[in-house]
């Protein structure tokens, strides 16, 4: 089975199995570090998770968890249906930076900082060689 065929099967296998009950939003540690998620209802954010991963816009509050998913797992152990939404925001990620719902991510900033904690541990050559 390809990549895409098995995104595809993964995809309608999570949105007949998920209830949006919001259990696993409510287990999730991220969603006060997710922009537009705090007290926003559970359900409607996973509806909207749903939204993205069938390709969709969702809205701010899913599109701030999806972003802001770490992957800790906590919604895994939450979900009744054992849908595994950890998988379902990893999917709906890739999909909304596939459609442009989420916008591109600018990493010029975070360069320089990625470049000064190389060079805390590289030697002189090491950073002559690298940086």
């Amino acid at each position: 089975m390809s990549l895409s065929a098995l995104r595809e099967a993964e995809t309608s296998r999570i949105t007949a199995a998920c209830l949006r009950c919001g259990a696993c939003f409510a287990a999730c540690p991220m969603v006060p570090f997710a922009p537009g998620a705090e007290g926003a209802a559970g359900g409607a954010v996973v509806e909207g998770v749903l939204d993205l991963l069938n390709g969709g816009p969702g809205d701010e509050a899913s599109r701030g968890w999806v972003a802001a998913c770490t992957r800790s797992g906590s919604c895994n152990a939450a979900c009744p249906e054992a849908v595994n939404p950890m998988l379902m925001l990893r999917l709906a990620k890739w999909r909304a930076n596939e459609t442009g719902a989420l916008p591109k991510r600018d990493a010029r900033d975070a360069m320089a900082r990625v470049k000064a904690f190389a060079r805390l541990t590289m030697t002189e050559e090491e950073q002559a060689r690298w940086l």
